[in-house]
């Protein structure tokens, strides 16, 4: 190859992208958000920024999951939730709304009480239970809070995108640039490979193809979500506010009063929580993905925490009975194989040397080994068999309510998406503190849904569910990103 082909075919397309690149990484350089220096400590709220944003400010312009926590703390110091404890545990709390009117609360605000709402169902709930038990509404809800924030901050002049519309379109030509490279050096490489030299307009589309895949790969780049950045305006109150965090810092007692000390520290313990100070406040809030161990349940009249044992990644647990019968064939027919032949040689070479008296003397190791192997084979096929017969004749009804509803295996496949095969079920029945997670076929995972009260028909030694009939539907409510009442408008 020629030292022209080499600059055009390779020294071209490096120069554009390692071009394009600089610049992308000189853009972040230049975006990443900046602080003042803290003001002076002061023990007042220096503005009238909310939890929320002022979380979203002191951490970089990133968030963190105390805005959330700190939001509802704040409510109940606003009049808007009530924080009851019961007993000398925090970990009893509860919250329930006071139905004050929600008319001048922001949208991250509101989030955080049609959340609660949601969950007490016109009573009170336990912050602890106030998780959630679908990663998709987890992952939704989390969304739409934190775009929430971004939108607060945005409108109070305090937080700004971090790459501007303006920025964005000029590393978007600047990609253009670096892909008409990369395609003058693939067109130069096709033109001048003897092969495809005298196919007219092959050289055009492989041209067209280059130039797209690079630019579809640079843009979308370049016009990834990175966050926020500060503003003027931004950097001040964060340096107000963090001279306001240091000296709540200094107020040691702060980490460790619980939820309803917010009737002492007011607005006080919501900054604390914003500031990641409020350790055990914060901690017994829970507004994401609920603990799946350890589910919280109003079936039956009153809030109680039940835990949960799943079923492991056995041969046992989700099986058919069809597929365990075959397995026990299978067995059978090693064991009876292994015990048979083996067998007879052993006993033939036993009677041979002397009769039944010489049977031990007469073993071969080997062959013992084999009839031990066999033996067992054999007890498990029985095991098996007397286990299918009892599940077949004796399946187990559970009623209750449904707590806990989620894929748990699928079916990889290469053409496409993997496709579920089985889900977990957990059923509360109201009573008991201890539940089992039951094994979900996908034929029937649209028969129920989180919140319905049904009876499940289950064979209790392999987990799997047989039928499941909803006895009351589960009431009217978000159970899907798209049926929020309060929060589907803001994702």
């Amino acid at each position: 190859m020629r030292t022209i082909d080499w600059a055009v075919e390779v020294g071209l397309p490096v120069i554009g992208l390692a071009g394009w690149t600089v610049a992308y990484w000189i853009a972040r350089l230049v975006t990443r958000p900046r602080y003042d220096a803290p003001g002076a400590p002061a023990s007042a709220p220096p503005g009238p920024e909310s939890p929320a944003v002022v979380n979203l400010l002191v951490s970089r312009w990133q968030g963190t999951s105390d805005a959330a926590r700190a939001t509802l703390l704040d409510l109940a110091a606003r009049g808007h939730l009530v924080l009851r404890q019961p007993g000398p545990d925090p970990r009893a709390t509860t919250v329930q709304p006071t139905g004050q009117p929600s008319d001048g609360l922001s949208r991250p605000e509101r989030l955080v009480l049609s959340r609660v709402a949601e969950r007490a169902a016109g009573g009170q709930v336990p912050l602890a239970a106030l998780g959630f038990h679908d990663v998709n509404r987890s992952a939704a809800w989390s969304k739409a809070f934190r775009r929430a924030v971004v939108a607060e901050a945005r409108q109070l002049g305090l937080s700004r995108r971090r790459f501007p519309k303006r920025l964005v379109t000029a590393l978007g030509v600047l990609g253009g640039v670096a892909a008409l490279a990369v395609t003058v050096g693939f067109v130069h490489h096709l033109v001048g490979t003897d092969d495809l030299a005298d196919r007219n307009g092959d050289h055009i589309v492989g041209g067209i193809a280059a130039f797209l895949v690079t630019t579809t790969v640079l843009v979308s780049v370049t016009g990834r979500d990175l966050g926020e950045r500060d503003t003027p305006a931004g950097r001040a109150a964060a340096a107000r506010w963090r001279g306001f965090g240091s000296w709540l810092a200094g107020q040691g007692a702060l980490a460790e009063v619980p939820p309803v000390a917010v009737g002492q520290w007011h607005r006080h313990l919501s900054y604390g929580a914003a500031f990641g100070l409020a350790r055990l406040a914060s901690r017994l809030i829970e507004l994401g993905m609920a603990d799946r161990e350890r589910l919280w349940s109003s079936y039956g009249g009153a809030w109680r925490q039940v835990w949960v044992s799943y079923p492991g990644r056995t041969l046992l647990h989700g099986q058919s009975l069809g597929w365990l019968g075959f397995r026990a064939v299978c067995a059978g027919v090693l064991g009876g194989s292994l015990v048979g032949v083996p067998g007879r040689l052993w006993f033939g070479d036993a009677l041979a040397s002397g009769g039944y008296a010489t049977l031990w003397e007469a073993a071969d190791p080997i062959l013992l080994g084999f009839v031990l192997f066999g033996l067992a084979a054999l007890g498990y096929a029985a095991y098996v068999a007397v286990r299918v017969v009892i599940a077949l004749v004796a399946p187990v009804d559970v009623s209750g309510e449904v707590i806990w509803h989620q894929v748990w295996q699928y079916a990889v496949r290469d053409d496409g998406p993997n496709r579920p095969v089985n889900h977990h079920l957990v059923v509360d029945d109201g009573h008991s503190a201890r539940l089992r997670a039951w094994v979900l076929p996908q034929e029937l995972a649209d028969r129920c849904r989180l919140g319905d009260v049904v009876t499940v028909r289950v064979r209790p030694w392999t987990r799997r569910v047989r039928d499941v009939t909803v006895l009351r539907a589960a009431r009217s409510g978000p159970t899907s990103p798209s049926a929020g009442p309060e929060w589907a408008a803001w994702i």
